[in-house]
């Protein structure tokens, strides 16, 4: 059946992002696949999205781009209740949790709970020592949520679960290549639970050349950039360790499909990890620490290896040759593309629209 879908995104970065941006690809990639399913859905997101639903926006342009601060949150609030002010329109409404002023979405849902899903983004709360937030998800703990890993339910299992979606990508962007050049990779923001030190240090102990790329934003993310200069900087030299600056997805996916492997030290509860699909559809395989979603992306000795520290890294380094990268390849394609996630929500609105 064709539903009447409503989409609703974070305002924070444009969809589909020019550059980082996790949340605002998946939206993309759902919103264009459930159009092309015969769908008829609404995008309630920022002016400068690019999308073929139709769009409705309260700003003009994503807010990071109007220099409008992370504490903002009268503009998602205004999203939000334009949103649920036209739920009569709507079977279904798809709200994203993405930060902290998205909660404001949950008491709007609970007379039209069966209208309503939401996708967490963000670990569960508990995970990152945040009590408010898990006191309010408690208390509306009866709606209807997806996870988009079952790592990201720990400590929120009592959560009425619809499902878990996978995030998609799209894979016609990230190509195949079965011949990579003689570096690893890493990509994430300048974060000490990203691994990037690890990453370099992992590096330095295989005797293997690496490139780090990640954004970096003094005004909006201070402590991460104040981390890279401290922590990072020194430890790029141009020729082992070499620092290109943030990724457009065209550039991403070269120096990811020419990499023979990709590190992900991660030592926090990784919600799902995009690059680490991303990576993969390239071909390239994914070392990374056993964190999070990890197990769940990673096929251990198939597609990556799932280590414990910076020298079981470093001695799997060694041995990326043994992946085929054909498989790498063919996991993401059943399980994490663009149309294995527009089929899985689609599977959790028609159980929600028969419950009407």
């Amino acid at each position: 059946m064709n539903l009447r879908i409503a989409q609703i995104a974070p305002l924070w970065e444009r969809i589909p992002p020019k550059r980082y941006g996790g949340t605002e690809r998946v939206l993309y990639n759902l919103t264009q696949g459930l159009v092309k399913a015969g769908h008829n859905v609404t995008l309630f997101a920022a002016g400068n999205a690019k999308t073929s639903a139709k769009l409705v926006s309260v700003y003009p342009q994503s807010l990071v781009d109007a220099n409008i601060p992370w504490t903002n949150v009268t503009y998602p609030l205004l999203n939000i209740a334009e949103a649920f002010g036209r739920e009569k329109q709507f079977d279904i409404l798809h709200m994203h949790l993405n930060k902290s002023s998205d909660f404001m979405a949950l008491p709007l849902a609970e007379h039209i709970k069966n209208k309503v899903v939401f996708t967490f983004h963000i670990p569960y709360p508990l995970s990152q020592d945040r009590e408010d937030r898990h006191l309010i998800l408690q208390k509306f703990k009866k709606l209807n949520f997806v996870s988009i890993s079952n790592s990201q339910r720990r400590g929120g299992e009592n959560l009425n679960w619809a499902a878990t979606v996978y995030n998609g990508i799209d894979t016609s962007i990230h190509k195949f290549n079965p011949t990579p050049k003689n570096y690893f990779l890493w990509v994430g923001r300048f974060n000490p639970y990203k691994g990037v030190k690890d990453a370099i240090m992992a590096a330095k102990k295989a005797n293997a050349n690496i490139i780090i790329a990640g954004k970096l934003d003094p005004k909006l993310e201070p402590e991460d950039y104040n981390y890279y200069k401290k922590q990072i900087k020194p430890l790029v030299d141009g020729k082992q360790v070499v620092h290109v600056k943030e990724l457009d997805d065209k550039l991403k996916n070269h120096l990811m499909g020419n990499a023979l492997g990709f590190l992900n030290p991660i030592t926090w509860n990784e919600p799902f990890g995009l690059v680490m699909a991303e990576s993969m559809a390239t071909g390239t395989p994914v070392i990374s620490y056993r964190a999070g979603s990890a197990p769940e992306l990673i096929r251990n000795g198939k597609t990556g290896f799932l280590v414990k520290g910076i020298s079981e890294m470093a001695q799997k380094m060694k041995q990326i040759g043994k992946i085929k990268r054909i498989n790498c390849r063919k996991r993401v394609e059943e399980m994490f593309s663009g149309e294995a996630m527009t089929r899985g929500y689609i599977k959790v609105y028609n159980k929600l629209y028969r419950r009407q």
